[in-house]
């Protein structure tokens, strides 16, 4: 029997959900982390004060910026001009790299006008059709004769192919008109977006509002206050997170792959099988199960594809009963799916996280 196929995003584990902060980052000097030394080249993944190594770019490349696209791939910039992959980049350009040995161009900083020296200290998609990005920058830049200090973010628009093709839209996040405002001496050194809230991290310690944060804390703004974000009393105080990229979405199980039979082995029980998200930001699975009739009546009947093997065994619930199968990670959980008109299916109740990221379709 096949199924409508249904995914939803939120934070935390099985059982009660919990906050998390599983990251990408990059440090700006050789750091120490629970006894294992990490390079300015080199890309971490923190679970909540769990360090461990992604990937690394050749030695002497420290990582200046760094988001990582649904598709898997990273947008990266570097500290000085080099050859990666036999593509010259500029420390004011962006390119994107399939973690394994492509390098591409993303985005031509002289194309859009920023002078040369410029160096790209964060970088983020809104959303990841490649279409909006947004960029910090270590020095004031003049852009079209507008000024942007390094606190600021700015939002840029894509307006054509190749990595010349985009245009300044204006500020994301102004540092000088925040409440507090961000002081001239501090320099926004990584940044993402998460939960509705922009999460950056400084390059000095930096206080606002009677608070100091420091630089290696991430910040978040609410588009009204500051707050400690993510702070890991272990961090050296020598160091600084110099990049930073949240995982992305954890996206979508493709629609009609969803399959429910019975169990060949225990009288009563179901089989679900269903094909992988559409997003790298996928690292688990919950099933939800609902009503049929009562179409928004699901709950969360396993939050975890044990042995991960896209295949799970239920016992299910009496009567006439429909499942969803959702993607997650220790973030978040990603589309519930869509109705016949479009619109998200709203997510179901004792979810498996606590938010929800529906930015890799």
């Amino acid at each position: 029997m096949k199924w409508p196929l249904i995914v939803f995003v939120v934070l935390g584990a099985a059982g009660f959900p919990v906050l998390a902060t599983s990251s990408y980052l990059s440090p700006d000097v050789p750091t120490d982390l629970a006894g294992a030394t990490y390079q300015e080249s080199d890309i971490l993944r923190d679970n909540s004060g769990a360090y461990s190594l992604v990937l690394s770019l050749p030695p002497g490349t420290p990582v200046d910026a760094l988001h990582r696209m649904c598709s898997g791939n990273w947008l990266l910039s570097v500290e000085a001009p080099t050859d990666l992959g036999g593509i010259q980049v500029e420390a004011r350009d962006l390119v994107e790299f399939d973690g394994l040995s492509a390098y591409t161009l993303f985005f031509c900083g002289a194309g859009v006008g920023l002078p040369d020296g410029t160096d790209l200290d964060a970088a983020f998609l809104l959303g990841d059709d490649g279409s909006d990005l947004v960029l910090s920058f270590d020095v004031p830049t003049d852009i079209a004769g507008i000024i942007y200090e390094p606190a600021d973010l700015v939002q840029f628009a894509r307006t054509g192919p190749g990595c010349a093709g985009w245009s300044v839209v204006g500020p994301w996040f102004d540092a000088s008109t925040t409440m507090p405002p961000v002081p001239l001496s501090s320099n926004v050194t990584g940044a993402d977006v998460r939960g509705g809230q922009t999460i950056i991290t400084f390059d000095v310690p930096t206080t606002l509002s009677g608070s100091t944060y420091l630089p290696g804390e991430y910040v978040s703004w609410n588009a009204s206050g500051f707050a400690s974000y993510r702070f890991d009393p272990n961090w050296p105080i020598s160091s600084r997170v110099d990049a930073l990229s949240f995982l992305p979405g954890p996206g979508v199980v493709p629609p009609g792959s969803l399959y429910v039979k019975k169990s060949s082995t225990t009288p009563g029980n179901l089989v679900l099988n269903w094909s992988p998200s559409t997003s790298i930001g996928a690292e688990d699975y919950g099933i939800y199960e609902g009503t049929l009739g009562s179409w928004y009546s699901h709950y969360s009947k396993v939050c975890t594809d044990s042995g991960g093997d896209l295949t799970e065994e239920i016992t299910p619930a009496s009567g006439n009963t429909y499942y969803l199968v959702v993607p997650l990670n220790s973030n978040d959980e990603g589309s519930y799916g869509t109705d016949s008109s479009g619109s998200q299916r709203p997510p179901g109740t004792s979810p498996c996280r606590l938010t929800q990221d529906l930015d890799c379709p």
